[in-house]
C-alpha cells in the first residue's frame, strides 16, 4: 500500500455510509465473530452457503437482518470477510464482544462499543422499518449517539484495531490504514442521519437528534446533508430563475410559481440550520424575497395581482428575507402599499356612501383603513407619519358621515355603532373643523337618543289620527272612536309630559284635533234623538280631558252638556228614586228636572211645552238649546 493508503477500505466505508450502515455488515449478516479464524470463516462458509443453496433456515444471530438472505448475499458477505481492508472496517462497526487474551483491551471499552454498535443499529433499523423513532435524546438515538461519544473517547480504542490488523496478518493490511479509519468514523456515522433527514417530508423529528451528535463535529453534519440536498437546492433555484424571467410579462404566473414550488421547498430547506446548509438556503430564501417584492412593484403588463394580495406577498418576502438589505426593502415598499392601499379603501367608502350604503363603509373602515393608519403611525419614516395624519383626518370625516348616515332622523333612537364610530372619528381628527363637526354630530345624536321615543309617540299619533279621520269618512264613528281612546289619547298625554318644547306644543296641537275628532264620533254615534247617548257622553268627557284650546273646550262642553240632558229626558233607563207615576206625568214633575231650561221660555210656550209627550218636548228643548 503505497503512502500508507486504504483505497480498499475507503471504498468499503463508502459503501456503509448510508442508513444501511449496519444491514450491510457482513458479520451481521453471517452472524460470524469479528474475531473468527481464517479457518472458522472458511467452515462457516461451507456450512451457510450449502444451507442457504438448499433453502434451509439458518439461526438468526444478535440483532437479525430484517427479511431473508439469498445465497449470493451470503457469498457476497463473505467476499468481503475475505479481503482484510473491508474486514476490518466491517469489524470497526460491529460487535466486538468479551477481549481475548491477546487483545488485551478494557473490558470497558468492549462494552462501550458494543452498546454503541447496538443502539445505532436498532435507531436505523427503526427509521428503515418506518417505525417512529423516540423524540431527541431518548431510545435508540440518544444512547447511539452517547454510546459512540463514550466508545471512541477511550484511550485504546484505536489500539484495539491496531491488535486486529497485526492478528489478521495480511500483506494487503497494515497499521496505516488507522489513520484513513479514524478520519472517516465520524463522517461515516453521522451520515446515515443526514440521509434520512433529508428524504423525509417533515424533518424536523430527525433535525431534532441532530444535536445529540454535535460532538462528531458540525462541519462534518453540515457538510453531509448539503451533500444530500445539492439535488434539491438545484432544483430550487431552477425553479426561482423561472419564475424570475417570467415576472414582467405575467406577474400572476410567476408569483403561482414561486408560491407553489418555491416557498414550500424552502420552509422545507429552513427547517436545516445547520453548517453547509444554512449559507445557500440563506441566499435562496433572500433571492425569492426580492422577486415576491418585484412582482408587488412591478409595473409590467399582464394579468394584476388580486385585491389584497399584493400585502399577503410582502408579507411572505418579509418572513423569507434573510439580509438587512432585503429586509429594509421590503420594509419601505410595504410602507408605501399600505399608505396606497388606505387611499383605495378610502375611495372604496365614499362610494359606498354615495350609493346608500353606510354600513358597509363602516365595515369597510374598520376592517382595512383603520389597521393601516395603524401601522403607518408608527413608521419611523417623517413623511409617512406626515401622510398618515392626513390621512387620518379624512379618515375622521368619513367616520362621522358614517355615523350620520347609520342613525338619521327618522329613527326612533341611533345606533350604538354610531357613537363608537364617532368615539373614533374624534381620535382620528386632526384639524380644529373636523374635531367641531365630530362634536356637534355627537350632541345631536345625543339629543336624538333622548328624543327618540317621542318621535315614536308623535309619529304613532299622527297615523292613529289619520286612521280616525278615514274610519269616520268611512261612516264607522265606531272604530274611529276605539283608534282614538286606544291609541291616540294616551300617546297625546305621553308627548304633552316630555321636557321638550317642540313635542309640547306638537302636543298641544294635536290635543285639540284629538278632542274635536272625539266630539265628532260622540255626534256620529246618536243619529237619532231617542238613540242611546252614554257612548257618545264617554267619549265626550275624554275629549275633554285633552282638549287645549278655549273654542275646542267650549264646543266640547256644549255637546256633553246637551247629551246629558237628553239623556236624563230620553234615556232608556229612568232616574233612580222617581216612581212611574212621576215619571209618566212631564206635566206636574218637568219643572223639578228642567225649571232652568223652561224659564227662559215665554208663558205661552211654557203652557204648550206641557201639552207635549215627553218625546217631542226634550227634542224641542234639546234643539231650543241650540240656539242658545
Amino acid at each position: 500500500m503505497p503512502n500508507g493508503s486504504a483505497p480498499v477500505a475507503m471504498e468499503r466505508l463508502r459503501e456503509l455510509t448510508v442508513p444501511e450502515l449496519y444491514q450491510r455488515n457482513a458479520f451481521r449478516l453471517t452472524g460470524i465473530s469479528t474475531t473468527a479464524t481464517r479457518r472458522t470463516i472458511r467452515q462457516q462458509k461451507q456450512h451457510i452457503t450449502t444451507a442457504a443453496r438448499a433453502g434451509v433456515d439458518l439461526p438468526a444471530g444478535e440483532l437479525p437482518v430484517p427479511g431473508g438472505r439469498s445465497a449470493e448475499q451470503y457469498a457476497a458477505a463473505f467476499d468481503i470477510i475475505d479481503h482484510p481492508q473491508r474486514r476490518i472496517v466491517d469489524e470497526l462497526f460491529w460487535l466486538w464482544d468479551a477481549p481475548d487474551g491477546d487483545c488485551g483491551c478494557d473490558h470497558e471499552l468492549h462494552r462501550a462499543h458494543d452498546a454503541a454498535v447496538r443502539a445505532h443499529a436498532r435507531a436505523l433499523d427503526e427509521e428503515l422499518s418506518g417505525r417512529a423513532a423516540p423524540a431527541e435524546g431518548e431510545g435508540s438515538w440518544g444512547a447511539a449517539a452517547a454510546g459512540w461519544q463514550r466508545a471512541l473517547g477511550f484511550p485504546g480504542f484505536w489500539d484495539h484495531l491496531r491488535h486486529r490488523i497485526t492478528a489478521l496478518d495480511d500483506r494487503r493490511l497494515d497499521p496505516s490504514a488507522l489513520p484513513v479509519l479514524e478520519g472517516e468514523v465520524c463522517r461515516t456515522l453521522v451520515t446515515p442521519l443526514a440521509v434520512l433527514a433529508a428524504k423525509a417530508a417533515s424533518p424536523q423529528r430527525m433535525i431534532g437528534n441532530f444535536g445529540a451528535w454535535s460532538w462528531a463535529g458540525e462541519h462534518l453534519l453540515g457538510e453531509a446533508v448539503e451533500q444530500q440536498l445539492r439535488p434539491e437546492l438545484d432544483a430550487v433555484r431552477a425553479v426561482l430563475d423561472r419564475a424570475r424571467d417570467l415576472h414582467a410579462e405575467n406577474t400572476v404566473r410567476a408569483v403561482s410559481i414561486v408560491e407553489k414550488e418555491v416557498v414550500p421547498q424552502l420552509t422545507r430547506l429552513r427547517a436545516f440550520d445547520t453548517d453547509g446548509i444554512r449559507r445557500p438556503v440563506a441566499k435562496l430564501s433572500d433571492r425569492t424575497a426580492l422577486l415576491l417584492n418585484n412582482c408587488v412593484i412591478s409595473s409590467g403588463a399582464g394579468t394584476p395581482l388580486p385585491a389584497g394580495k399584493d400585502s399577503r406577498l410582502l408579507e411572505l418576502a418579509l418572513a423569507l428575507a434573510e439580509t438587512e438589505e432585503t429586509s429594509k426593502i421590503v420594509t419601505d415598499n410595504r410602507k408605501y402599499l399600505v399608505l396606497g392601499s388606505a387611499v383605495k379603501s378610502l375611495e372604496k367608502v365614499r362610494r359606498f356612501l354615495d350609493e346608500q350604503k353606510p354600513g358597509r363603509a363602516a365595515a369597510e373602515l374598520r376592517k382595512h383603513v383603520l389597521p393601516q393608519l395603524t401601522e403607518l403611525r408608527r413608521s419611523e419614516d417623517r413623511e409617512k407619519r406626515q401622510s398618515a395624519a392626513k390621512l387620518a383626518d379624512a379618515t375622521a370625516v368619513l367616520l362621522n358621515n358614517c355615523a350620520v348616515a347609520l342613525s338619521p332622523a327618522s329613527k326612533p333612537s341611533p345606533a350604538r355603532e354610531s357613537f363608537d364610530l364617532l368615539d373614533e372619528a374624534a381620535k382620528l381628527a386632526g384639524t380644529r373643523k373636523t374635531r367641531k363637526l365630530v362634536r356637534k354630530n355627537r350632541r345631536q345624536l345625543t339629543q336624538h337618543s333622548r328624543l327618540g321615543p317621542y318621535v315614536v309617540v308623535l309619529e304613532a299619533t299622527l297615523s292613529g289620527l289619520k286612521s280616525a279621520q278615514e274610519l269616520l269618512r268611512g261612516n264607522k264613528p265606531d272604530r274611529a272612536a276605539t283608534e282614538l281612546t286606544e291609541r291616540v289619547v294616551p300617546r297625546v298625554k305621553e308627548l304633552r309630559g316630555s321636557t321638550t318644547w317642540k313635542f309640547r306644543f306638537a302636543a298641544s296641537r294635536l290635543s285639540d284635533q284629538t278632542a274635536v275628532l272625539l266630539n265628532n264620533c260622540a255626534v256620529a254615534l246618536v243619529p237619532e234623538v231617542t238613540a242611546p247617548k252614554q257612548r257618545s257622553i264617554r267619549l265626550l268627557e275624554v275629549a275633554l280631558t285633552v282638549a287645549k284650546r278655549r273654542k275646542t273646550h267650549r264646543l266640547v262642553t256644549k255637546n256633553l252638556t246637551g247629551f246629558r240632558y237628553a239623556e236624563r229626558m230620553y234615556g232608556n233607563d229612568p232616574p233612580s228614586g222617581l216612581s212611574g207615576l212621576r215619571w209618566s206625568n212631564p206635566l206636574a214633575d218637568s219643572h223639578r228636572y228642567d225649571d232652568w231650561q223652561l224659564s227662559h221660555l215665554p208663558p205661552s210656550v211654557r203652557e204648550a211645552l206641557k201639552r207635549l209627550s215627553p218625546e217631542q218636548r226634550a227634542e224641542f228643548l234639546s234643539r231650543y238649546r241650540d240656539m242658545l
